[in-house]
């Protein structure tokens, strides 16, 4: 495969990268009347298996994750979370910037790519068990929340040749999801969590799955609430239109930090 290929599906693979850290982990405390915000800006360092297509060019993806960070540009995520009583959204937010080396013989080629997402979950805590309590007299819960929502994702990738023409291309593309998290108090200051969810549907990939488990150890920053999160998530996206087709696994470590007001 080219450079200019690689290049290409390096672009493409930027597009899902939006790991859900803080808003898919359910506070495992009630906070009855008042409404509870969560802001949770995070890291995915993932890898990327599987096969992909653009404009008839198609190959077999197989990218790790020090070869995405080496030409990235710029990059935010940011997870917020609403909460009132049992009922919660979190939303999801990505912006990436990727500019890679590319080359076809001497001939070289400026790539810059734009890519965007936006995860809007809403979910209803229809299990809240307090099945312990901690040494220092905490409550123990085992929180299940199921959830239903969409993901909306965007790319835009620009090819310059140098001293000749340019190539300017978009996709986008909307998910409908359904899933569920869970949250688990272990002792004092320690929990873990997961959440999943799947979709598509043929609505806008032809299918998808998301899955991501965690620790979290609470503390205070600034004085307030901080959960500490590490985990790791793994995404995939069977997506096809035209001749665009990405068809890949996203997986690697997550680390994030949730913040509550």
């Amino acid at each position: 495969m080219s450079r200019v290929r690689a290049g290409w599906l390096l672009m493409i693979a930027t597009l899902g990268v939006a790991p859900p850290v803080a808003g898919q982990s359910p506070d495992t405390g009630p906070t009855g009347d008042r409404w509870v915000f969560t802001v949770a800006p995070y890291l995915w360092a993932a890898s990327m298996d599987g096969h992909a297509a653009v404009g008839g060019i198609k190959a077999d993806v197989d990218v790790p994750v020090e070869d995405i960070l080496k030409d990235l540009s710029f990059g935010a995520m940011l997870a917020v979370d609403v909460q009132k009583d049992r009922f919660g959204v979190g939303v999801n937010g990505l912006f990436a910037r990727v500019s890679p080396d590319s080359e076809i013989g001497n001939i070289k080629i400026d790539v810059t790519s734009d890519s965007a997402q936006l995860a809007v979950l809403p979910y209803y805590r229809v299990l809240e068990w307090q099945y312990g309590v901690s040494s220092s007299g905490q409550p123990l819960r085992l929180v299940v929340a199921p959830e239903a929502g969409f993901r909306y994702t965007y790319l835009r990738t620009e090819l310059e040749i140098r001293g000749g023409r340019t190539f300017d291309s978009s996709e986008s593309w909307v998910d409908p999801l359904i899933g569920s998290r869970v949250g688990l108090d272990l002792i004092d200051h320690w929990a873990i969590g997961g959440e999943g969810n799947f979709g598509g549907f043929g609505v806008g990939s032809d299918f998808t799955w998301n899955a991501q488990a965690y620790v979290g150890y609470e503390t205070s920053l600034f004085g307030r609430p901080t959960r500490l999160l590490l985990g790791y998530r793994a995404l995939y996206q069977d997506y096809h239109h035209r001749n665009f087709e990405w068809d890949v696994t996203m997986h690697g470590p997550v680390i994030g930090t949730a913040m509550r007001f």
